[in-house]
């Protein structure tokens, strides 16, 4: 059976969730996150660029604001999964 696919909110999340873990390396965001190398790091230069993510001595690390953001993703996931959708 084939896999559906993740939406792009989705991959964005699992980024997101990988480094609120800790701060990572690319190619080890890309393993954990289960990414191609150059579609993960298309996503989190956005990611940067927004605030939600931030580059320390080579590693990404994820933001106060990114993890407001994940925190608001949880709980709206929760609402529609008790709503059912």
């Amino acid at each position: 059976m084939a896999r559906k696919r993740r939406s792009r909110l989705e991959i964005v999340v699992d980024i997101l969730n990988v480094l609120s873990r800790g701060c990572k390396k690319p190619t080890h965001i890309a393993a954990e996150a289960n990414l191609a190398y150059d579609r993960m790091a298309k996503i989190i230069e956005e990611l940067v660029d927004r605030g939600l993510v931030s580059i320390h001595n080579g590693e990404f690390c994820i933001t106060p604001q990114g993890l407001k953001m994940l925190e608001a993703y949880r709980q709206w996931r929760r609402f529609l999964d008790a709503m059912g959708l």
